[in-house]
Formats: C-alpha cells, sequence, structure tokens
C-alpha cells in the first residue's frame, strides 16, 4: 500500500508546473509577433471552367448517390432471401401447420 502512495508522491514531484519546460522564462513573446504578410497565388478559373467544375461534381456525386442506393437494395435483397431461406429450413416446434 505504501509503494502506490509513494508513487503518487514521486509523481507529484515529478510534474509539479515550475519545472516543465513550457513554464520556464518567458515563452509569451512568441504571442505578440507581428504576422508575416503571406500571398497565395491561387489559380482564378474563368465563369465557364467553374460551371465544367460544378457540373462535374454534381454528377460525381449523383452517381455515388446511385452506387449507395444500389448497394442498398442489393444488401436487402440478399437479406430478405437469407431470411426466407432460414424460415423455410427451419423446425419450429410449435408449428403444426403443413405438418400432417
Amino acid at each position: 500500500m505504501s509503494g502506490h502512495i509513494i508513487d503518487m508522491v514521486n509523481r507529484i514531484r515529478q510534474n509539479k508546473i515550475p519545472q516543465r519546460k513550457k513554464f520556464q522564462g518567458d515563452n509569451r513573446s512568441m504571442l505578440y509577433i507581428e504576422p508575416s504578410e503571406v500571398n497565395y497565388d491561387f489559380a482564378q478559373p474563368t465563369p465557364d471552367e467553374l460551371q465544367k467544375i460544378k457540373l462535374t461534381i454534381r454528377q460525381e456525386a449523383l452517381q455515388n448517390k446511385k452506387n449507395s442506393l444500389f448497394l442498398l437494395a442489393a444488401c436487402i435483397v440478399v437479406i430478405a432471401l437469407l431470411m426466407t431461406l432460414f424460415l423455410l429450413n427451419y423446425d419450429f416446434p410449435f408449428a403444426t401447420l403443413g405438418k400432417y
């Protein structure tokens, strides 16, 4: 039991705030540095190119939606088929219909 208490005391001693690197000295000077002027040179597309980009994005989104719906429908069909096969082949102990 006392070993755990000694471990706790050692951890507290090691993790004291004044011993941590970021609290030593004057590190607040980095907060007041003036931002540098950075100019980025982005390509400016023409309105026709913007329309083409928007059209391709819409077509890709529509294709992804169709693929997702097809996958969902396929999964539903497979699950329904498996449930049907299971229910047709399962021997219910309380069922008396069809077993003459």
